[in-house]
């Protein structure tokens, strides 16, 4: 048995995953893009110490910030542990708001069938260099609307990505209801935008009292380069600039939270496109039986 639990950040999805699977005696898959990265705990809202003690946890702190991690090498992963954990027998929760890494494990997805050309790429990333990100996100918008709808603007290496399938093949194609690899019942968290707005904001000031500006120090300590994917969690560049001296606090916490407000939009964007999921409104009903009465309708 396969749930998986995903929605916009600070929906509540890590804490409902740990009560799903404690419930089912299953163990969970994390489908984060920024979470696979040790050390990044406070920035990437990883489940604590204490939560994956409770419940065993997969596919969380597996390298290093400096390390490159693509959605084709976490299909492999991801699949690796599913087939794991179903030959000893237990279900499976996987919970997270990474979409393309959620369908990269349960669906269809060919990812190495994708086009590459090395020059195209070392010329995009140029193009970045002298123009921006802003620049590729305006050329993806031109070749392939719906992939520059879903993708932050500042995420450098996944607009490169997308600009050259897009160039060398088209737009991606997007089935509404691809072809299930792994079978799972799926669920999302909806709750009303005032409060996730809400959620979002203190999340963000509760990671400053968490230690997140020590994790910036750390992050700057090892002399990564901007473009590395592992910045890009939300507000770590922001956190950097603090330390920096380019902006005061408040500035850097009114920024992240600007961004993952933005994010949170496009979560709910690509997985309100699948017809396959079940929207749950967590401030409506305790959503436990709800994921409950799903599985095992």
């Amino acid at each position: 048995m396969t749930v998986a639990i995903v929605g916009p950040t600070a929906s509540g999805k890590s804490a409902l995953a740990l009560r799903v699977a404690e419930a089912l005696g299953a163990e969970i898959i994390s489908a984060d893009s920024r979470q696979v990265y040790r050390g990044l705990d406070v920035g990437t809202a990883k489940p604590t110490a204490a939560d994956r003690a409770r419940v065993p946890h997969h596919l969380i702190d597996i390298v290093d910030p400096g390390d490159r991690y693509d959605v084709s090498r976490y299909q492999r992963d991801a699949r690796g542990a599913h087939a794991d954990i179903q030959r000893r027998g237990r279900a499976i929760v996987v919970v997270g708001g990474t979409g393309l890494y959620v369908r990269a494990l349960l669906d269809e997805l060919a990812l190495d069938a994708r086009p590459s050309d090395p020059d195209l790429r070392a010329r995009l990333t140029a193009l970045a260099d002298a123009e921006g990100s802003e620049a590729l996100h305006a050329r993806l918008a031109d070749l392939d609307p719906a992939s520059a709808r879903e993708v932050d603007v500042r995420n450098v290496r996944r607009l490169i990505r997308y600009l050259e399938v897009a160039t060398l093949a088209g737009p991606v194609a997007r089935d509404s209801a691809p072809e299930a690899t792994i079978e799972a019942t799926r669920v999302a968290l909806a709750p009303p935008r005032a409060w996730l707005d809400a959620r979002i904001d203190e999340r963000a000031r509760a990671m400053v009292e968490g230690g997140v500006l020590d994790e910036a120090r750390w992050l700057r300590g090892l002399g990564l380069d901007p473009r590395t994917p592992s910045l890009s969690a939300h507000g770590y560049v922001h956190w950097l600039a603090h330390l920096a001296g380019s902006i005061d606090l408040e500035t850097a916490i009114a920024r992240t939270v600007r961004d993952t407000r933005a994010y949170a939009r496009r979560q709910m964007t690509w997985f309100r496109a699948d017809p396959r999921v079940t929207w749950i409104d967590p401030l409506v009903t305790d959503p436990l039986d709800l994921v409950l009465k799903t599985v095992r309708a």
